[in-house]
């Protein structure tokens, strides 16, 4: 499937010469450990055989990308990373944690590479691909990621990542995309979907911090039904057609609100339609959405800063204005409660704890929910990419424990895409679900708007 690079192989010593300067003391040896951070640990200990926690991202290029130009930008701005040439080692007794361990015969071949094909893939042939590779476990006795070229059959190319989600979260992800673009940042913002504002009325803070993990322990179990269903372990993936992000932005200027409750609306608003669809009609259901926190943890800038909260969307308002209105008020709580600090706190909790306990709250919590929700700002204008125009970037991120659906909101020079990656139980042909997002949309714009004259 693959094709081997046809550079030269590097040697350990002109390996170690592409890493001098980039490395400080000691950090090109494994004879001391270094522990995950407690962040880190809880992603690498969410992951389970049927929800492996690795991101996913297709980029897509009109221009043909040459895997030569390809291998130079990784092993030139991703490899002195030190997290992208270690592997996580789990501890020998029960309540340690695990930690990292340098790959000592590391080689770019085995994370760079192109996919042999019989022929260019066209648009169905790149999903079913895509849907192959995302069911391909990373190996865990090497860095765990990987960057596969693909020939597109309009002429140009797609280059599929993955990357464990212990490496690192979506904020720092986008910010590595920065780093490995040509030439400068073109204004990546931090993919928070919930702004970090918190009131300085320290009583009011107190209360609003015990009502917040009272909101988080007291939710009941999601209903048994389309979405809630047990895992197969196979993924499916979808993305949605471009949506122009400025109608995104217009809805939620005219009614005064934030762009994540737009979102988070529409994401109700398909939901709505599929489930209807196959014949259910659940009043509400459990969504976590990724919340960007401290980034005060280890690994080149890389590493897990965001921690999850619980969102109820309206699935059976019939009105997407009335949907719209009790999503915001909901997240307006959230803002104001202090639920990201509780968060954060009981997953650097979760970190330290014992896998063991750890998985149990994690099989606890996932009763609670159907599904994530996450929203990426990528660069806003238009980038290149080891020479190559940019064209599009869809992202999946992953789920844990039992939930089997994630949506992924990713905003690219002014567009808009949906990634949809779900478990074939819960929903096995998920470009259905990511086809209803722009009538969403329109929906919610038509509610909003005023009309044209």
């Amino acid at each position: 499937m693959r094709v081997p690079n046809s550079g030269p192989r590097l040697s350990s010593g002109d390996r170690l010469a592409v890493f001098a300067g980039e490395l400080g003391p000691h950090e090109g040896s494994s004879e001391r450990s270094e522990s995950l951070s407690r962040e880190d640990s809880a992603r690498w200990h969410m992951a389970t055989p049927k929800n492996p926690m690795v991101i996913g991202a297709l980029l897509l290029f009109d221009e043909r990308l040459a895997l030569g130009a390809l291998e130079e930008t990784i092993r030139d701005k991703l490899i002195p990373h030190r997290r992208f040439r270690q592997h996580v080692v789990e501890p020998k007794h029960w309540f340690g944690r695990p930690f990292w361990r340098d790959d000592l015969a590391f080689e770019i071949r085995e994370h760079v590479g192109k996919l042999s094909l019989p022929e260019a893939a066209d648009a169905a042939a790149l999903a079913r691909l895509v849907d192959e590779r995302m069911n391909t476990p990373l190996p865990l006795d090497r860095s765990p990621w990987s960057f596969e070229l693909i020939d597109r059959a309009a002429g140009g190319s797609a280059l599929l990542v993955r990357i464990h989600h212990c490496i690192a979260d979506g904020r720092a992800l986008v910010s590595l995309l920065a780093d490995l673009a040509d030439g400068p940042d073109k204004g990546a913002s931090p993919p928070s979907v919930v702004p970090r504002s918190f009131t300085s009325d320290r009583p009011r803070r107190f209360v609003d911090r015990v009502a917040s993990l009272f909101r988080f322990l007291t939710p009941s179990d999601d209903p048994v039904g389309l979405l809630h269903r047990p895992l197969s372990g196979r993924k499916r993936v979808a993305w949605s057609a471009p949506i122009p992000l400025e109608s995104v932005k217009s809805i939620a200027r005219a009614k005064g609100h934030h762009l994540a409750d737009v979102l988070l609306a529409a994401a109700a608003g398909a939901l709505d339609r599929y489930v209807g669809a196959h014949g259910q009609a659940p009043r509400f259901l459990g969504a976590l959405l990724p919340v960007a926190g401290p980034a005060d943890s280890t690994g080149d800038g890389l590493g897990n800063h965001y921690a999850s909260v619980f969102v109820r969307l309206p699935i059976s308002a019939t009105d997407p204005r009335t949907r719209l209105e009790v999503i915001a008020r909901d997240l307006a709580a959230v803002r104001r409660g202090g639920v990201l600090r509780v968060m954060v706190g009981l997953m650097r909790l979760a970190g330290a704890v014992a896998p063991a306990l750890e998985r149990w709250a994690l099989r606890w919590g996932a009763r609670r929910t159907s599904l994530v929700v996450s929203s990426l700002a990528g660069p806003t204008a238009a980038t290149r990419f080891a020479g190559a125009p940019l064209h599009t970037i869809v992202v999946w991120a992953p789920a844990a424990a039992s939930v089997g659906l994630t949506l992924t909101f990713f905003g690219y020079a002014g567009v808009l895409h949906v990634g949809v990656l779900a478990d074939a139980a819960v929903i096995d042909q998920p470009e259905e679900l990511a086809a209803s997002f722009q009538s969403a949309i329109d929906e919610l714009g038509r509610g909003a708007l005023p009309a044209s004259p």
